[in-house]
């Protein structure tokens, strides 16, 4: 089948949430053959709204080359999330396929339980050594092929966290300056091994909206955002809905509904044995 209709692009990138609700009552093999005809940055937001449950399972049916692209491409923590429910062949098959640093990503991921702080990190943190002058770091920033955070992170020589400095003060300081002289050194920290329910009143969210994630020995792993704590707890933000049926009755879930009856009349018309099988 394919997904060559711009209108259910827009849906799908759109309204990812409306989205995983109408599939997650589709056929595993249906919504797999679905997102095997779309590219990964449209399959990405709707995969990661999908209850983990129904999005391994679609998983394990998928081809490998498809399954690898996606796991690459999806935040680690769903990408964990979705490789802790695959069955074990499958988790050796998808990993033996991923390139080397994606497969260490996971298995860093892998062994903190599923409601610590750990799981749900994100590891690509800019970080700069406390050592450089400012003008060295800044022109370590200009050689960096994305967009730098508001907040860098400062380390020492064995990558423990040391401080962090803002974006703009970096910017206005002397460039002979040090960092380790400029930057702040009180800097609010999450241990990876805490328990994800006990975070929300951490003092450092009244003043930054991610925090920098340490091991026991304050060797800095990445870091979390309130948003992804507040979504993998099940908090929302008050003024959102939670009722089902204002959701159900939203313009993109009607057009999903539709689109959910077309998938399964096409592949009811496609594969007209397919309910003999055993």
């Amino acid at each position: 089948m394919k997904v060559d209709n711009p209108l259910s692009r827009e849906f799908l990138l759109n309204y990812p949430t409306e989205a995983a609700r109408v599939l997650e009552q589709v056929s595993n093999e249906d919504v797999a053959a679905f997102f095997s005809e779309l590219p990964s940055q449209t399959v990405i937001p709707v995969l990661a709204a999908m209850l983990p449950e129904k999005a391994a399972a679609c998983f394990g049916i998928m081809a490998t080359p498809t399954a690898v692209k996606l796991v690459t491409d999806l935040p680690l923590s769903t990408a964990a999330c979705i490789h802790r429910l695959l069955p074990r062949t499958k988790q050796d098959e998808l990993s033996g396929s991923l390139s080397s640093k994606t497969r260490n990503q996971l298995r860093r991921y892998m062994k903190y339980p599923t409601t610590s702080v750990g799981a749900m990190l994100d590891p690509n943190v800019d970080t700069l050594p406390d050592t450089v002058t400012v003008s060295e770091a800044i022109r370590r920033i200009g050689r960096l092929n994305h967009s730098v955070n508001c907040d860098i992170y400062i380390v020492d020589e064995t990558h423990h966290l040391v401080g962090m400095i803002e974006i703009g003060r970096l910017f206005t300081s002397s460039g002979q300056a040090k960092l380790r002289d400029i930057m702040i050194r009180k800097t609010r920290s999450i241990s990876v091994h805490a328990t994800a329910e006990t975070l929300l009143t951490h003092p450092g969210w009244k003043l930054r909206r991610s925090l920098p994630v340490v091991e026991r020995d304050n060797t800095l792993i990445g870091v979390l955002n309130y948003k992804i704590l507040r979504d993998s707890i099940g908090e929302t933000d008050s003024g959102s809905s939670n009722d089902p049926l204002e959701n159900l009755l939203s313009l993109a879930a009607l057009y999903w509904i539709s689109v959910a009856q077309l998938l399964a009349s096409l592949f009811s018309v496609s594969e007209p044995n397919k309910g003999d099988r055993k």
